[in-house]
C-alpha cells in the first residue's frame, strides 16, 4: 500500500478522540464485486480483501469518516487469462490500489450517502455512493451498488473481435465494519 492511504489512516487515527469510535473492515464477509459487459458476453469479478477504517460518533452512532483500499490484483473473475489481461489494461503495476475516502456522510431513511473521492488508475473522481445500513451491537453492514465509467479514469477499454467492452461497470459491495 502506498503512503497516501497510510496518511489517510493516520489522519483518522489522530482525529479519533474520546467522542469517536474506530471501526475496522471485517475481511471475511466484506467484498466488492464488478460486472462487465461486452456485446458477446458478460462477466463478474470479486475482491474479498478490503482494508479500511471508519470513525463513528459515539453519541449519534453515525459514521463520520471512512477510508477503504482494495488491491487491483485481488479481483478474481474465475478466468486467469481475463484477470491477467485486466491487470495489463488497468496498469496494476503502476496503479496497484483502488481507494475511497469520504468525510461527507449523510443519513437518509436507513441509507447512508457517502460523498467522497474514488482514486483509481491514477485519477481521483468525486463519487456519490449510497448504501443500505444494517446495525448490530458491534458492527455496521453497508451494502449497495453503483455504476463506474472506466473511461472517467483514463482506462483504455479492451476490445474483442474489434468491439470494445461497454464503458460501464456495475459495482456491488458489502462492507462490514467492526468496533
Amino acid at each position: 500500500m502506498n503512503s497516501n492511504f497510510f496518511a489517510i489512516v493516520f489522519f483518522l487515527f489522530l482525529s479519533a478522540h474520546a467522542q469517536e469510535n474506530r471501526l475496522e473492515v471485517e475481511k471475511e464477509t466484506s467484498f466488492v464485486q464488478y460486472e462487465g459487459k461486452h456485446l458477446l458476453h458478460e462477466w463478474e469479478g470479486i475482491n474479498k480483501s478490503i482494508s479500511g477504517v471508519a470513525l463513528q460518533d459515539q453519541e449519534s452512532e453515525q459514521l463520520t469518516k471512512i477510508a477503504l483500499v482494495l488491491i487491483v490484483q485481488d479481483f478474481d473473475s474465475n478466468n486467469s487469462g481475463r484477470d491477467a489481461h485486466a491487470l495489463e489494461v488497468l496498469e496494476a503495476l503502476r496503479y496497484p490500489e483502488i481507494k475511497f475516502f469520504s468525510d461527507k456522510i449523510a443519513y437518509n431513511h436507513g441509507q447512508i450517502v457517502f460523498n467522497g473521492t474514488l482514486d483509481f488508475h491514477g485519477m481521483k473522481v468525486s463519487k456519490k455512493i449510497e448504501a443500505q445500513v444494517q446495525k448490530a451491537e458491534n458492527s455496521f453492514s453497508l451494502s449497495g451498488e453503483f455504476e463506474l465509467i472506466p473511461s472517467d479514469f483514463g482506462i483504455e477499454l479492451p476490445s474483442f473481435m474489434t468491439v470494445k467492452m461497454k464503458d460501464l461497470l456495475l459495482i456491488r459491495f458489502r462492507v462490514v465494519l467492526l468496533k
